[in-house]
């Protein structure tokens, strides 16, 4: 098999789903109007109503029947469980929201068995409802390729499923079970494997933003357009999501090209957190109890005061603080006071006026929380702290004087409150850059990408990659108790590196081949331990931060008594592939490592 992989296809459409934290959705391209003109294709984007109001997403909800069968997505899914016009009882029903942060937390837990909580977070575990996660994330997947073909026959093209290559963003601080765990959803969802692509998060922004010359936000300098940078120009991407922040550093390396130069990095410090801080000051304003009871008996407008915080958020901006004595206004339903009355046997109003927000909050008429603007703005403080701490680490490194410039993209990125904090602090040092549309420009990027997957000509590998295998006892390397638990003579558990944290990986190019021995010659098959870890030089894959992240099995062929293999990784894409080759026959076989349990 020839060193470079074949990464492009000669789909007819490309889909490309957002799927975020807080709002999904996606777009799409013929290859006919990507040909016409690359640099700023046609491309739909799926509208989303809300009452009067499109937006170019929906909200990450999803409802369920009681028998675990999709009901409804997005604004539909939100209207019929959080405002329940219709009067039906979903205490027996599903509902899912802000899901995709699983993949992030639970990472080292998960599997085709691994179990998604309700959104409603019940004190009490034995009420918590649960669905398979992949089925939860099957089901939105699936509702979008059905959109999108319905949509295309509305429209009078009839398109056939194998005519459209999906691609699917994740952000580059995910690992390789994260990107897998959302391959097998996609696959129950309907997408076969081979008309799939996973595109990261900063990579599909950063393509979009060098295309599109358009809509820059500007220093008083003339600021920096990333369209037009020259060979060799270096820039910081920052995508802040609902959920996640990915950092990314990128080479121009060509017209339409680019090279990552960094460890993609990052953390749990989307727009959602200033949610949870919300939901903190909830919880010390009304106590656990009072929360818990609104929970379980007013579900609808449990959901329904987060939501109406969620629109004071949005539209909160920087020059609210120009008098933070001014409030901010969340309408609180009429079941929270009922519920707060209830349980501690006195009112909201009446409580507020002592405590620990005295001055800083209180209640007006019958439903209106006023909040301080000094105290509003402090629930911003946890996403703001950690994504300018760890900017200014990032662009601390020797390596990367060179960058000048910092891209801001993703939904969070519209918070004024945020970038005015990233160009008080860097600003006068480099230019800061929001494109227009910054909630898209990811979902505008992945379908560039699913044309275009060679635009990103190398990557920089996030973990040291191995596999484990036994080997003869090597005196001055292998410590002498190694000697007490030999196998057959072998040291076991030996860690064999075939690609190091933080090397340069060439798009489209295989590392070195490693070689191995079954254990038996009358072996039908042979599986693989696929090891990662932050070290750059485990011994063993015992060592402290090594985990088996899979299993790549092979069977072998029958045509030779000698089974003596050639392995070789493929680790430069979005996902890690290994071909493997019987040396006496020169059968090859590609295969990519089960990361589900």
């Amino acid at each position: 098999m020839a060193r470079k992989v074949e990464i492009k296809h000669n789909k007819l459409i490309v889909a490309a789903i957002d799927f975020g934290t807080t709002y999904s959705g996606y777009a799409f391209c013929t290859r006919d109007d990507y040909s016409k003109n690359p640099d700023d294709p046609k491309m739909g984007v799926r509208e989303w109503s809300e009452g009067s109001y499109k937006t170019t997403k929906a909200p990450t909800c999803v409802l369920f029947t009681p028998e675990q069968k999709f009901d409804s997505f997005g604004y539909d899914a939100m209207s019929k469980f959080r405002t329940n016009s219709d009067k039906k009882d979903y205490s027996k029903w599903y509902y899912f929201e802000h899901f995709k942060m699983m993949l992030f937390k639970e990472k080292d837990m998960l599997g085709n068995e691994t179990m998604i909580e309700e959104s409603l977070e019940l004190n009490n575990p034995e009420l918590k409802k649960k669905m398979k996660a992949v089925e939860v994330f099957a089901a939105v997947i699936a509702y979008f390729k059905k959109d999108l073909l319905q949509t295309k026959e509305q429209r009078g093209t009839t398109i056939k499923e194998k005519d459209i290559q999906w691609v699917i963003t994740v952000p580059a601080i995910w690992d390789l079970k994260a990107k897998q765990f959302m391959r097998e959803a996609a696959k129950k969802g309907g997408i076969s494997h081979d008309q799939l692509t996973l595109a990261l998060e900063p990579e599909a922004a950063s393509m979009h933003c060098r295309r599109v010359p358009v809509g820059i936000t500007e220093e008083s300098d003339g600021g920096r357009n990333i369209a037009l940078m020259d060979v060799g120009s270096k820039y910081i991407v920052l995508d802040q999501g609902g959920g996640t922040t990915d950092i990314a550093v990128h080479e121009v390396t060509g017209k339409n090209t680019l090279k990552e130069i960094n460890q993609a990095c990052g953390g749990h410090w989307g727009g959602i957190t200033v949610n949870g801080e919300f939901y903190s000051f909830l919880i010390k304003l009304l106590g656990g109890d009072v929360i818990n009871e609104v929970k379980i008996n007013s579900p609808s407008d449990y959901f329904q005061l987060l939501y109406n915080f969620e629109h004071v958020k949005t539209s909160f901006t920087s020059e609210h603080m120009t008098d933070s004595n001014q409030h901010q206004t969340v309408r609180i339903p009429i079941s929270w006071l009922q519920s707060y009355q209830m349980v501690t046997d006195c009112k909201l109003k009446d409580a507020m006026k002592q405590g620990m927000y005295v001055g800083k909050a209180y209640l007006s008429g019958a439903d209106k929380l006023r909040i301080k603007n000094s105290l509003f703005r402090t629930f911003f403080d946890y996403s703001i702290d950690n994504v300018t701490e760890i900017l200014a680490s990032v662009l601390s490194k020797r390596e990367l004087k060179e960058v000048e410039t910092i891209l801001i993209v993703g939904g969070h990125s519209k918070s004024t409150i945020l970038t005015d904090a990233i160009m008080k602090k860097f600003g006068s040092r480099y230019g800061v850059v929001i494109p227009k549309n910054p909630e898209i420009a990811v979902l505008k990027g992945a379908v560039l990408f699913g044309f275009e997957p060679d635009i990103i000509t190398s990557r920089v590998a996030r973990y040291t990659y191995g596999i484990a295998m036994q080997r003869p006892f090597i005196s001055g390397v292998d410590p002498e108790s190694k000697r007490k638990f030999l196998i057959n003579g072998l040291v076991d558990n030996v860690f064999d590196k075939h690609v190091e944290i933080g090397q340069v990986v060439n798009i489209g190019e295989f590392q070195k081949d490693h070689d191995y021995v079954p254990a038996s010659k009358d072996y039908k098959g042979v599986h693989f331990e696929f090891y990662a870890t932050e070290s750059k030089n485990p011994k063993y894959v015992t060592d402290d931060g090594c985990s088996c992240i899979g299993v790549l099995y092979f069977e072998l062929s029958d045509k030779s008594n000698r089974k003596d293999l050639k392995l070789k990784l493929y680790a430069s894409g979005t996902e890690i592939m290994a071909v493997i080759t019987e040396k006496s026959t020169d059968i090859q076989t590609e295969g990519y490592f089960s990361l589900l349990g």
